[in-house]
């Protein structure tokens, strides 16, 4: 009986065992099949992760290559110039104007930083005439702001025919397509671009962004609030007004930037015009899965800002104040100048140079008409060509500076001077005065440029008349509407001053420093030929003629003076008509290909504001007025 109990007790362990082991070997098939599971989720879902990283490491450079390329995009505008998203030295190819010396290019952000400083500037001097140069200049920013988004627009799809500054289409749809494919990291066969997925959007973004223009110095000429500014530079994106205008930057700064994609917008609402420059881009990947055999298509998108590299303008010109015939004791300082009876209420005589830089062989002034609008007096004029020069310095001018330059003490050595103002790296005003003017520099008249005078602008105590003389090479930038030199100053080594560090050079330091390190100083300059005012010998002045010329000797010069000829304009003229010994400060002309203009990095002349002293004299029973000169103050 026991031995069959053990019996029967050893099979029924023996049945149990085989059942035990029978689930375990189950049991290790169902966690097997688990494992295999789950390890096949994790190397779909790493592919899946993969390709999704891959993606959006791919549409993350499209979008930064397309954004690099749209802040390449140059546009040549009638009133600014060449102009871009991007500032950018005169060294491009394309640009070259009719001297052959390249021309710079202007950021739109650039332009409405330096608009915004100079409109507070002339609020503050209480100088309409300016301020009404602001907001048209303003208002022509608008203009050739859409025309550049328009041209922006035209080419992210692919056929556009932008250009950059050396005349090389720039496409930014062939750019992003090519990143996106170089930056795909093929983790399996089974992942690739849909050919012709690729998609971009020029818009803005929902917020603001750093730009890196300033905003105006000393910071109570700012008139920004807190989160209109960011590091003292403008914020893009919001509407920071100032007198009665509106201003916007565009979303651009230092570096490209990725922004967020759900910030994007195509235009804004929330400002009161459009300033567009980013980029969304927007691509497929098809994605394949031959163990499922399934296709899918997975969507992403990436949005950046392009960068612009903001010019410093190392040497934007000089502002000059010329007394070549000594100074008149009643001009003290600029504002002083401003209020003369004879500079307020009497239309100047405005001209331009056609055809070459008058006075020399072939050009000819004729009449313009002042694009500030209006029948513009003496006043208006200055003020003018000085808003011209501040336009030119840019966005980093100190508006405080600016304003004391209008009453800073201009030095009255008693002998023929050139005030000299130039500006700093730090913005500030350089002042510096010559006191060795032995001579007239006479200077051209650049063509397309505006040159006004303004006679007898002054009765003077001193017994003399003074009229004022306006040469403006600044006034209308741009190869389209600028003449050959494109609004450039004008190469002369007479207002090339160093620009020094110590404070008692600044304007408003009541401690100035006369220039005498030898850079500025006599210079023998004047006329060489044309026709009109400054004529050469036996050049025809008047005309039509209605009868037989007279023949006049100024100096041992011979002139014919046709009866209807102004003979006034024969002597009371500004580019040494009766210096026998004179010469010509010239613009130069650059070599075939181009090449960077000088006065990039050297100071040249942008505007020169100069008073003539008439004397009265009679030519051959005629009265009229000339201007002095030592060797030919009588009529033969």
């Amino acid at each position: 009986m026991s031995h069959t109990g053990n019996k029967q007790d050893r099979m029924q362990m023996l049945r149990l065992a085989r059942s035990a082991s029978g689930n375990t070997l189950a049991l290790i098939a169902g966690v097997g099949f688990i494992l295999i599971v789950i390890l096949l989720f994790a190397l779909g879902y790493t592919r899946l992760v993969g390709s999704s990283q891959e993606q959006k490491t791919a549409i993350e450079a499209a979008s930064l290559a397309a954004a690099k390329e749209l802040g390449r995009i140059v546009i040549n505008d009638p009133n600014f110039g060449y102009i871009s998203l991007s500032d950018a030295a005169p060294v491009g190819k394309a640009t070259a104007a009719g001297d052959n010396y390249f021309m710079p290019v202007y950021g739109v952000n650039t332009l409405m930083g330096t608009i915004r400083l100079d409109l507070i500037i002339a609020d503050a001097l209480g100088n309409t005439a300016m301020k009404n140069l602001a907001k048209r200049d303003l208002a022509n920013l608008k203009n050739a702001n859409n025309t550049l988004i328009n041209e922006l627009k035209a080419s992210l799809n692919g056929s556009g025919t932008a250009k950059d500054i050396d005349g090389q289409v720039v496409n930014p749809y062939t750019a992003a397509e090519s990143a996106y494919k170089q930056n795909q990291v093929r983790l399996t066969g089974g992942s690739s671009y849909v050919a012709g997925s690729m998609k971009l959007t020029l818009g803005c973004i929902d917020g603001s962004m750093q730009t890196n223009i300033p905003v105006p110095k000393p910071s109570d000429y700012s008139h920004v609030s807190g989160s209109q500014s960011q590091n003292n530079c403008y914020m893009s994106g919001v509407n920071i007004p100032y007198g009665g205008e509106d201003f916007v930057f565009a979303a651009v700064s230092d570096s490209l930037k990725l922004v967020d994609p759900r910030k994007f917008q195509e235009t804004s609402g929330s400002v009161p015009f459009q300033m567009l420059s980013v980029v969304k881009a927007e691509a497929d990947q098809k994605m394949v899965d031959p163990e499922r055999k399934t296709t899918s298509v997975i969507h992403a998108l990436s949005c950046a800002a392009p960068a612009s590299v903001y010019d410093p303008k190392p040497a934007p010109g000089t502002l000059t104040f010329s007394f070549p015939d000594g100074m008149p004791p009643e001009i003290t300082n600029v504002n002083s100048m401003l209020i003369l009876p004879g500079m307020n209420g009497i239309p100047v005589t405005l001209q331009k140079s056609t055809n070459g830089d008058y006075p020399e062989p072939g050009a000819s002034m004729v009449p313009m008409t002042y694009s500030g609008g209006g029948s513009p007096d003496g006043g208006t004029i200055v003020s003018g060509s000085i808003y011209d020069w501040m336009r030119k310095v840019g966005a980093r001018l100190d508006a405080s500076q600016m304003v004391a330059l209008f009453t800073e003490p201009l030095n009255n050595s008693g002998v023929p001077t050139l005030h000299i103002f130039s500006v700093k790296a730090n913005g500030s005003l350089q002042y510096d005065s010559t006191v060795s003017l032995e001579q007239n520099p006479y200077w051209v008249a650049s063509e397309e440029q505006l040159y006004g005078v303004a006679q007898d602008a002054l009765k003077s105590a001193d017994t003399f008349d003074y009229d004022v003389h306006v040469r403006d090479y600044t006034y209308q930038p741009g190869t389209i509407n600028g003449g050959k030199h494109g609004g450039e100053p004008l190469v002369n080594s007479a207002v090339v001053v160093p620009i020094v560090s110590k404070k008692s050079t600044e304007v408003g330091s009541q401690k100035l420093q006369i220039a005498s390190a030898g850079t500025c100083g006599t210079m023998v300059s004047g006329d060489c030929g044309g026709s009109g005012d400054g004529a050469t010998s036996w050049v025809n002045i008047g005309g039509p003629p209605p009868g037989p010329p007279n023949k006049v000797t100024i100096g041992g010069v011979s002139y014919k003076i046709w009866p209807n000829a102004n003979i006034a304009a024969l002597g009371r003229n500004d580019f040494g008509l009766l210096d026998p010994a004179r010469t010509l400060v010239q613009f130069l002309t650059g070599p075939a290909g181009g090449l960077m203009r000088q006065t990039y990095l050297q100071n040249g002349a942008a505007v020169d504001i100069r008073f003539r002293q008439a004397v009265d004299l009679t030519p051959v029973g005629i009265p009229k007025k000339f201007y002095p000169n030592k060797k030919n103050d009588l009529i033969d």
